[in-house]
C-alpha cells in the first residue's frame, strides 16, 4: 500500500504548504508532484487536501499522516545505517593522525594519490596536536619533533623522516619587519608575542629553545588556542608570532612571513607507520605518496 517516495513527497508538500515549493525543493515539476499526491490520496481512501484557489488546503488527516510518517523514515534511516555498517566491515580504512598544518597543506595531495588507486578506501583523519594522548589505533601518525631532543620512536611503529620545517616570524604588513628579507632572532626580544600553543608541544618548544639560544624569554602579549584569533591580533599590528613555514603558506591578507636567522628554528616532521600493517597495499601507497608530495613541496619552497 505504501509508496515511500510518494510519502516523502507528501511530507515535503505539508512542510512547505505548497506544491510549487515542494517541486522546487525536490527538483520535480509541479505536475509530477500533483500526480503523486493525487495517487497517494486515492490509495489511502481519505482526503489529504482540498483545492483552494490556485493552491491546496491540507486536511487534518493529511497533516497527521505527514507527522506520524516521520517514524517510518526514522526506521528506514536506521536500516540504511545497518546496511552501511555491514558494508564497511570489509572496506579497508586508513586511520591517520597528523597535526593541523600538515593535514591542511600536504595531506590532501597524499590522499588524492592514494584514493586514485584505492577508490574503496575510507580515510579517518584525526589531530594529534594539541591532544596529549597518542592515537595508538592509527596506521599512520605524522608528528613534529624537536631536533635537539633526538628522534622519537613509537612502539610497534616504523619512523620515517619527511622534512625539516624552518620557522618564520609572522607580522602585520605594516610592521617594521615586513619589508626585510630576514630578521635576527634577537630582534624579537622586545616585541609583544602571541602564544598559539598553550599546551607547550614540540612546535612551541622549538621556539622556546630558539629564544634561549638568543638569550631572552619571549614576552607574551596574548595567548590563544585558536590560530585564527592569534593571527587576527598579529594582523592588527598588536603583536608578532613565530610559526613553522608550513603554517605560513596561506596567511590571511595583511600578514607577512619573514625568515629568521641566528638561530634559525627548525622542527622535524616525521611519519610513523604501524609495522604490522606496513605491508598492506594502501599503507605502502600512502607512505610512497607522502614522500612524493613532500619532495614536491620542498622543490617548490626552494624555488621561492
Amino acid at each position: 500500500m505504501w509508496d515511500l517516495n510518494r510519502l516523502r513527497i507528501w511530507r515535503a508538500v505539508v512542510a512547505t504548504g505548497s506544491v510549487v515549493a515542494a517541486a522546487k525543493n525536490l527538483n520535480y515539476t509541479p505536475a509530477t508532484i500533483s500526480q503523486h499526491i493525487t495517487t497517494l490520496q486515492k490509495s489511502v481512501g481519505a482526503p489529504l487536501y482540498h483545492r483552494s484557489g490556485r493552491g491546496i488546503e491540507i486536511t487534518e488527516f493529511g497533516k497527521r499522516l505527514a507527522e506520524d510518517s516521520g517514524e517510518v523514515f526514522a526506521s528506514v534511516a536506521k536500516l540504511d545505517e545497518l546496511v552501511d555498517s555491514f558494508n564497511t566491515v570489509s572496506r579497508p580504512r586508513m586511520r591517520i593522525a597528523a597535526f593541523a598544518s600538515f593535514s591542511a597543506r600536504l595531506l590532501p595531495g597524499i590522499i588524492e594519490s592514494v584514493a586514485g588507486d584505492h577508490p574503496n578506501l575510507r580515510f579517518d583523519i584525526q589531530l594529534n596536536e594539541p591532544a596529549r594522548s597518542r592515537r595508538s589505533h592509527c596506521l599512520i601518525e605524522i608528528r613534529s619533533e624537536v631536533p635537539q631532543d633526538g628522534e622519537t620512536h613509537l612502539p610497534e611503529m616504523t619512523r620515517v623522516g619527511l622534512f625539516d620545517d624552518e620557522y618564520r616570524v609572522v607580522v602585520s604588513d605594516r610592521h617594521e619587519f615586513a619589508g626585510r628579507e630576514s630578521v635576527p632572532f634577537k630582534d624579537l626580544e622586545d616585541q609583544p608575542w602571541v602564544d598559539y600553543d598553550l599546551w607547550s608541544g614540540p612546535t612551541s618548544r622549538v621556539v622556546d629553545l630558539a629564544c634561549a639560544a638568543a638569550g631572552f624569554e619571549r614576552r607574551n602579549f596574548a595567548a590563544s588556542e585558536d590560530d585564527h584569533a592569534a593571527l587576527a591580533l598579529v594582523s592588527s599590528d598588536l603583536a608578532i608570532t613565530v610559526l613553522p613555514r608550513l603554517s605560513t603558506l596561506q596567511l590571511p591578507p595583511g600578514l607577512v612571513a619573514v625568515a629568521l636567522t641566528d638561530p634559525e628554528p627548525v622542527r622535524r616532521v616525521v611519519m610513523h607507520v604501524r609495522e604490522r600493517d606496513a605491508h598492506l597495499p594502501h599503507v605502502r601507497a600512502f607512505a610512497t605518496a607522502a614522500e612524493a608530495v613532500v619532495a614536491d613541496y620542498l622543490a617548490r619552497a626552494a624555488a621561492v
